[in-house]
């Protein structure tokens, strides 16, 4: 191991591979690939700054996107990419065993059940005014338009003019 000197100056692809468990050429490679200048020279050789080019040594450079570092797996290679829907199926089954994610059925099940609440109330109330609260047809009528028109916004709201067949 060399000292502290030796690594400011910067790393050569030789100690990089080294240092990541790659072939010095893949190293190489993916450097070229991620199109990193060489910090330096040393004996002859470039040497590279450690930051410049650790995601590229994991083999994500092409992957990591401007926001976040972001994992587009089309741009990984085909290993990388069943390794990543791997985990993310993993990923998933964790969060919706402990709940933090719920099956879109069940989501679409409870909305059902809300707005079927909902539209009952609306087709009964000017009937339970009228008997209840006596109020006159014409009273009703405009009740009925009100609910009627009400229904008709959040219909507008909740399929926001995208109407899907639910599986």
């Amino acid at each position: 191991m060399g000292d502290v000197r030796e690594f400011q100056a910067g790393w050569s692809v030789a100690r990089l591979a080294e240092e990541f468990g790659i072939d010095r050429r893949t190293a190489t490679k993916r450097i070229r690939d991620a199109g990193i200048a060489p910090s330096g020279k040393r004996n002859g050789h470039d040497t590279y700054r450690l930051a410049d080019v650790a995601l590229a040594m994991s083999g994500f450079a092409g992957a990591a996107g401007g926001e976040g570092g972001v994992v587009d797996p089309r741009d990984l290679p085909p290993m990388e990419r069943r390794a990543f829907f791997q985990s993310e199926n993993e990923r998933l089954k964790v969060e919706t065993t402990v709940g933090q994610l719920v099956p879109a059925l069940e989501v679409e099940a409870d909305y059902a059940e809300l707005v079927k609440t909902l539209v009952q109330f609306f087709d009964t109330l000017p009937d339970v005014l009228e008997r209840k609260a006596g109020l006159r047809p014409d009273q009703v009528d405009k009740v009925q338009e009100q609910c009627d028109r009400l229904r008709q916004k959040m219909y507008e709201k909740i399929t926001d003019g995208d109407v899907r067949d639910s599986a």
